[in-house]
């Protein structure tokens, strides 16, 4: 399965002197789409820069309304959303990745471009990512980045909201334009809503497929 979080163990029931065993299989991954993957900062030029959402639940979720707002440290305000509703739905364990022309994203994957060129996602410190269910408006998931955005002004919200998850992300993790790779969720979904816990800068990018 891609949700590391997912587990087998065995049971034992005994009435008397009838004893039986079975296997029984929990999962721990989210039963919301989660923000699964980020890379803000490319070697060189960042052209290829990409947004991975996953779905860890086990029923297909829908995007109707569904967006994903990018919000600037400086000031806590979005300086970009993304309105995934055209990919229509998100089957269980299955991807869709933002990114521009520079970005290969092979299928069931689905891929939603906006348009984007180089220097779309700010690289901080902080910045934040913002996963929303419009229609609420509702916060589904967040990822506050290079530091921590407490304070977001999401676009249709009464009042700030924080895109730090439990503990935030350390300052050693962080995305290069020195070193490939990106940030994301490791074990592949996994959502203990800690981000220091969940994420961890992986040196192999893996847009639309499993993290490392």
């Amino acid at each position: 399965t891609d949700v590391a979080t997912t587990g087998t163990a065995m049971v034992s029931a005994t009435m008397g002197t009838r004893t039986s065993t079975g296997s029984v299989t929990v999962s721990t991954g989210a039963d919301h789409l989660v923000i699964n993957e980020v890379d803000y900062d490319n070697v060189g030029t960042d052209s290829a820069e990409f947004i991975e959402i996953f779905n860890p639940s086990p029923a297909t979720q829908s995007l109707a309304g569904k967006s994903v707002m990018l919000v600037n440290g400086a000031d806590s305000t979005v300086y970009a959303t993304i309105d995934l509703s055209s990919a229509g739905s998100l089957p269980s364990h299955g991807y869709l990745v933002i990114a521009g022309a520079n970005v290969t994203v092979n299928a069931p994957a689905v891929k939603i471009d906006p348009g984007w060129s180089s220097n779309e996602i700010q690289n901080g410190p902080p910045d934040g990512i913002a996963l929303v269910d419009t229609t609420g408006p509702t916060l589904i998931d967040a990822l506050s980045y290079e530091g921590s955005i407490t304070m977001a002004q999401l676009t249709g919200f009464a009042s700030p909201v924080s895109l730090v998850e439990g503990t935030p992300l350390a300052s050693t993790v962080a995305d290069s334009n020195t070193t490939d790779g990106s940030l994301c969720r490791s074990p592949n979904g996994q959502d203990t809503d800690d981000a220091n816990t969940d994420w961890k800068f992986c040196t192999t990018p893996s847009a639309g497929t499993a993290n490392p």
